[in-house]
């Protein structure tokens, strides 16, 4: 029988934390079976550093760029110019991740400038036809208003709402990644999302280096560990972790023609 084939939708794998033992560490997610990894990058030199590294391999790695909600107050229009260059590159599939983050911003002042600029983004998106990625964290009603009020075609990651909140977005048409957080103790309502949920929407994710699923909590994460978040998520709705591994790769797949249509 062929083996499961696993998703990561999210993997910060060009950062700092990989270094040193970037080749061993892609070999432990071959071995694991994964073999689709979008690369979400931060910054311009991430972003050339993975093209040139997904070029290698472009069947397995997908390269996102955006301008994070914590990095807003350093925009400059020059940096901005040269982002709206940056993501006309045809190795460059999304724009993201990009949203809100109130959760360590109080500033009135910058929490309106982060909307400006995650708007702009999704915009820009729209311009040059790519999906976006969309980070929200203590800030999901007005990502949700914005998601909606300019609406495109996208992806949640690392989901923190509700199930109600869920869908809404779902209906909005948007696909909902969940991540290492669905195997802590205390994730009810990630737990409630997963169990909720209509299938079609929902990928696997490990926003790696952060948020190790358990048992390697607190530790480095890394995309290998995706059949352990795919293994919860068959768990938590009563499926077969070969159909939960099919379902995603299937809305994966999915997802990537929306790059191109």
């Amino acid at each position: 029988m062929d083996r499961n084939i696993y998703v990561d939708t999210h993997a910060h794998i060009m950062s700092h934390e990989y270094e040193e033992d970037l080749n061993e560490m892609l070999a432990r997610c071959e071995e694991a079976g994964v073999e689709r990894i979008m690369i979400i990058t931060l910054s311009h030199e991430e972003t050339m550093k993975a093209i040139a590294f997904a070029e290698k391999d472009p069947s397995r790695f997908n390269v996102a760029a955006g301008i994070f909600p914590e990095d807003v107050k350093e925009l400059t229009d020059e940096m901005w110019e040269e982002f709206k260059e940056t993501v006309k590159h045809p190795m460059i599939s999304c724009i993201g991740e990009i949203g809100l983050d109130y959760y360590w911003e109080k500033d009135p002042e910058v929490r309106a400038l982060q909307r400006e600029i995650f708007i702009k983004q999704i915009e820009l998106a729209k311009e040059v036809n790519k999906p976006i990625l969309v980070h929200s964290r203590d800030a999901m009603q007005d990502t949700y208003d914005i998601m909606k009020a300019h609406h495109w075609k996208g992806l949640l990651h690392c989901f923190s709402g509700t199930k109600e909140m869920v869908r809404e977005f779902t209906k909005l048409g948007y696909y909902i990644a969940l991540g290492g957080a669905l195997t802590f103790k205390n994730a009810r309502h990630s737990v409630e999302v997963c169990e909720s949920i209509d299938e079609k929407y929902l990928l696997s994710e490990t926003d790696c280096p952060y948020m190790a699923p358990v048992p390697y909590r607190g530790k480095r994460n890394e995309p290998s560990y995706i059949p352990l978040i795919v293994k919860k998520m068959a768990e938590v709705r009563g499926e077969s972790e070969e159909h939960m591994a099919s379902v995603i790769l299937a809305n994966w797949e999915r997802f990537l023609r929306s790059c191109e249509e």
